[in-house]
């Protein structure tokens, strides 16, 4: 009897995990996404302020980010956009490992590429590590530390590199190949408009564009390399509602939670 009774109890909560998994892996699909944002009296999903949750292999919850446009400003005499990003991880996992970062991009208004790049990283027991990397864009130089390297013509980091695709007009089976250096390799993200998808959400005709590519160095070493996937609003700022990401340690989700 005892047994019967600990298989039964065993079962429940295999399928209660399998519900849970199930009702995360759902919250990743991009219609849940656009359904869960306050869609009412909004005539577009729209805004500055973007916020978003993380989950490793889709259902377990690594963090939250918060992706900021805090408008034109200028730089070194050039109208910029300046992009900031911040990131902590969840309360869960800040009882065994408390990290945050905070990253700052500078755009060229009219080439959409990186101007100024700054980063900082707390990491508990290291010390606070923080870089700010400056673009010369027409020389095909970046700075470091002092330390200057040649880069590739139109150089991104990761914000401007997501910016500038959001800034294309998109069609199927559109490609985009793009400079990314934020430390001492020349990166290519190489990256395809495959698909476009079309939900009706609260009697509203919301239309998604998928564009999937692959981020690895230019010497075509394998290492640091991943597959991405982004799931982009087709609305005048493209907002990107979901991010997936395959890195060498598993797969990464990031979704839209909230816009302001």
């Amino acid at each position: 009897m005892v047994k019967k009774t600990l298989f039964f109890i065993v079962i429940i909560l295999i399928l209660v995990f399998v519900l849970f998994i199930l009702i995360q892996l759902n919250k990743n699909a991009p219609q849940s996404i656009i359904k869960n944002l306050d869609l009412k009296n909004r005539l577009t999903i729209e805004g500055k302020i973007m916020g978003f949750k993380a989950n490793y292999l889709g259902f377990f919850g690594m963090g939250e980010a918060e992706l900021r446009n805090k408008g034109d400003d200028s730089y070194q005499g050039k109208q910029i956009y300046h992009l900031e990003a911040k990131a902590n991880v969840s309360k869960l996992l800040s009882i065994f490992f408390n990290a945050q970062a905070r990253v700052d991009s500078y755009i060229d208004k009219n080439k959409l590429h990186s101007l100024r790049f700054s980063q900082t990283l707390i990491l508990p027991e290291k010390p606070r590590d923080e870089k700010e990397i400056l673009y010369d864009q027409d020389n095909n130089i970046m700075e470091l530390r002092g330390i200057k390297r040649q880069i590739l013509p139109h150089t991104q980091d990761p914000l401007s590199a997501m910016f500038y695709i959001q800034h294309q007009n998109f069609e199927l089976g559109k490609e985009f190949d793009i400079n990314i250096n934020t430390n001492q390799n020349n990166y290519r993200l190489s990256a395809k408009v495959i698909k476009k998808e079309e939900y009706v959400i609260e009697d509203k005709n919301i239309g998604i564009w998928v564009v999937s590519g692959e981020v690895r160095r230019r010497d075509k070493s394998p290492r640091h390399s991943l597959a991405i996937t982004l799931w982009l609003l087709n609305n005048p700022s493209k907002t990107i509602i979901l991010v997936k990401v395959i890195t060498n340690i598993g797969p990464i989700t990031l979704r839209l939670i909230s816009i302001e």
